[in-house]
C-alpha cells in the first residue's frame, strides 16, 4: 500500500496472530496480568470489584491480560472490541474482540499486533466495519473477513508528536461518513522551546488544539481533506454524538501547573482549571490557551479577552481527566433495558484521574438535547483512588460503552482490564450518590506533613513528584521493606526522592546525572536497554516533565 507506515503493514501480516494467554482468560476471570482481588460475584456471574457503588450496581470483571487497553466498541452481533495501546512506545499496541462464550464468560481475541498507539475505536453504523484510530493515522477492517482482514487507510498524516499525540473519533449521527476527530495540543499552554508564550499561538496555525471534520468520499470512501469546526480545546479525548439532536459533545483535558506563573493559585492549584463539557458550535473557539473556565484570563495571557470565546456548558472537578462519555439511550430504546430511568438520556463520563482526583464513572445530567447544565455530575462509582496496591488498587477507567443490552462497559488501563457495570433491582434502586471529594489513605502524620507542604511548591521537581512520581511510581516504589530495584521513591517526599534519585548507588552511579538526558532513569522510563517502568510507561506529557527537570540541572525542590 502506497505511503502505508511500518506499523500497518506489520499489523497486516499479524492479523489473526493468535490469543495470548487464553488459557488463563477463559474461565478465569483473573489471571496472573489483574491487580484486583474479586469479592463475590455480580448477577451475571463476573466477580466483582469491591468499590463504592449505587445500589444495586455491579462492577464486573470480563477480561484481563491487556497491556494499556483504551478505546472499546460494539457489534450489532454483540462481540466487543478493544484497543489495546500497549504502552506509550513504538508499536506496541493491539485490536482485539471479546466474544461472550456460552457458560457466560467472556474470551477476548486478539485480532491485530505492532500498532502504533491505538486508542480510538468504534464500528460505522454504515458498513458495519472496525474503525481504529493512532496517533497519525485511522484505518478500517472487517474482522470477519478471511483468511485475513484487508485493512483500509481511510484518515492519513495527521500530527502525532508533542504533548497530545493521542486520538479520538466519533461519527456523525446523521451522515455516517463525516467522521470529527480529536487533535491535541503539542503544549500545555503554547509554552514554546525557548520559553516564549506568543500570541497567536502558532499551534492554531497548524490547526492543532481542535476537532476536524473528515468526509469519507469516493468509491473507497476515504477523506483526504479536513475542516477545523472548533479550535481553543487542548485535548478533546472524550467525544459523543447526541442520538437524537446529533449535539457534539467534547470533554476538555484543561491545562497543568497553572500557578508556576501565578503564585496566588498555588493552594488552588489542585483544583484549577476545571475540566469541562463543551457543545461543539462549528467555527467556535473555546479559549485555550489565553482563557480558562468561564472566561478567565490565563495567568501567561492577563490581558487576554476572553468574551469572543465560547464558554464551557458545564465545569467538572479539576484534573479529573475525562477520557470517555456516552449518552445513556432513553426509554423509547431498546439498550435502555437496565439501568433504572434516572440514568436513560443521560451522560456516562468516565474520570480516569489525575493525582488525587478521578478514578470515577459518574452520570451527568442533561437536557432533551443531550446538553450539561441540568445539574451536577453524579457518582455511579467511586473508591479506585483508596489503598493503591492492596485489595482496592488505584483504578482509571478511560472508555465507555452503551452496549446492546444496556450495561455499560469500562476499559480500565490502569490495572489492564474491560470492565462490565451491571444493574439489579434486587440490589437498590441504582440512584446515583451525590459526589464526595476523594477519601484520603491513612497515612502517618510525616507523609501527611510533607504531602500538605507540596501542595504549596511550584518547583519543577515537586511537580515531577505530583505529576509522575505520586501517580505512577510509588504504588510499587514506595512499598518496603526492601523496595522493588532498592529504589525508595516515597509518597509527597520530594526532597528524598530527589535526593535519592541523584546520588550514587551502591555499586551503581545516580540515575540522574544533571543535564544529561542520556541518564539511566529517564532511558529507564524510556524502555531503553532496560523494561520499561512503569509498565506502559509515562505519557508525553509525564516524561516531558522529568526530562525538563533533567535538562534544567536536575534542581533540588525548595
Amino acid at each position: 500500500m502506497r505511503n502505508a507506515a511500518p506499523w500497518f503493514v506489520a499489523a497486516t501480516l499479524a492479523v489473526f496472530a493468535g490469543c495470548q494467554n487464553n488459557a488463563d482468560l477463559e474461565g478465569a476471570p483473573l489471571s496472573s496480568d489483574s491487580n484486583y482481588t474479586a469479592v463475590g460475584t455480580c448477577k451475571d456471574g463476573l466477580p466483582r470489584l469491591d468499590l463504592t457503588t449505587a445500589p444495586g450496581v455491579c462492577v464486573g470483571i470480563a477480561a484481563t491480560g491487556f497491556k494499556f487497553p483504551r478505546g472499546i466498541a460494539q457489534a450489532p452481533n454483540g462481540d466487543i472490541f478493544v484497543a489495546d495501546m500497549g504502552g506509550w512506545g513504538t508499536d506496541l499496541g493491539s485490536i482485539w474482540r471479546v466474544k461472550k462464550m456460552a457458560n457466560g464468560k467472556y474470551l477476548p481475541q486478539q485480532l491485530l499486533t505492532q500498532i502504533d498507539k491505538p486508542s480510538g475505536i468504534a464500528i460505522n453504523p454504515k458498513d458495519g466495519l472496525v474503525y481504529v484510530a493512532t496517533p497519525k493515522d485511522i484505518f478500517r477492517f472487517d474482522p470477519n473477513q478471511t483468511p485475513r482482514p484487508r485493512l483500509t487507510l481511510v484518515v492519513n498524516k495527521m500530527p502525532d508528536d508533542g504533548r497530545h499525540p493521542l486520538k479520538h473519533f466519533v461519527f456523525d449521527g446523521q451522515n455516517p461518513d463525516i467522521i470529527y476527530v480529536n487533535v491535541g495540543s503539542f503544549s500545555d499552554v503554547c509554552e514554546q522551546a525557548n520559553g516564549s508564550l506568543p500570541t497567536p499561538c502558532p499551534e492554531e496555525a497548524i490547526s492543532r488544539a481542535g476537532i476536524r471534520k473528515y468526509v469519507m468520499e469516493g468509491p473507497d470512501r476515504k477523506a483526504t481533506t479536513f475542516t477545523v469546526i472548533a479550535r481553543g480545546l487542548r485535548n478533546s479525548m472524550a467525544l459523543a454524538v447526541h442520538p437524537k439532536s446529533n449535539i457534539l459533545l467534547q470533554g476538555e483535558n484543561s491545562r497543568d501547573t497553572i500557578n508556576k506563573r501565578a503564585p496566588e493559585l498555588t493552594n488552588q492549584e489542585l483544583d484549577l482549571p476545571h475540566e469541562e463539557l463543551n457543545v461543539i458550535r462549528e467555527g467556535q473557539h473555546y479559549g485555550w490557551p489565553y482563557c480558562y473556565d468561564n472566561g478567565i484570563p490565563s495567568p501567561e495571557y492577563k490581558t487576554a479577552d476572553c468574551t469572543g470565546y465560547q464558554k464551557p456548558a458545564l465545569l467538572l472537578p479539576g484534573h479529573v481527566a475525562p477520557l470517555g462519555m456516552e449518552y445513556y439511550p432513553d426509554a423509547a430504546s431498546a439498550r435502555a433495558k437496565m439501568f433504572p430511568a434516572v440514568y436513560q438520556g443521560s451522560l456516562i463520563v468516565a474520570y480516569h484521574g489525575y493525582r488525587e482526583y478521578g478514578h470515577r464513572l459518574v452520570m451527568v445530567p442533561v437536557d432533551a438535547n443531550g446538553v450539561p447544565g441540568q445539574g451536577q455530575p453524579l457518582d455511579i462509582i467511586r473508591g479506585w483512588e483508596q489503598n493503591p496496591g492492596k485489595q482496592n488498587p488505584t483504578g482509571a477507567p478511560v472508555d465507555v460503552l452503551i452496549a446492546n443490552d444496556g450495561a455499560i462497559w469500562l476499559t480500565e488501563d490502569k490495572n489492564r482490564t474491560l470492565l462490565r457495570v451491571s444493574y439489579d433491582p434486587a440490589g437498590g434502586n441504582g440512584q446515583p450518590m451525590v459526589a464526595e471529594p476523594p477519601r484520603q489513605q491513612n497515612v502517618s502524620p510525616e507523609e501527611a506533613a510533607r504531602c500538605q507542604a507540596l501542595r504549596t511548591k511550584s518547583d519543577m521537581f515537586s511537580l515531577v513528584q505530583r505529576d509522575v512520581i505520586d501517580t505512577n511510581c510509588v504504588s510499587c516504589h514506595g512499598a518496603g521493606p526492601g523496595f522493588p530495584g532498592g529504589l525508595a521513591l516515597l509518597r509527597c517526599d520530594d526532597v528524598g526522592n530527589a535526593k535519592r534519585l541523584l546520588e550514587p548507588r551502591r555499586n551503581a552511579g545516580p540515575l540522574v546525572t544533571p543535564r544529561d538526558t542520556s541518564s539511566e532513569l529517564l532511558r529507564r522510563l524510556k524502555g531503553q536497554g532496560y523494561p520499561q517502568m512503569p509498565a506502559g510507561g509515562l505519557s508525553p506529557e509525564a516524561f516531558k516533565e522529568v526530562e525538563d527537570w533533567v535538562k534544567a540541572g536536575a534542581p533540588a525542590p525548595r
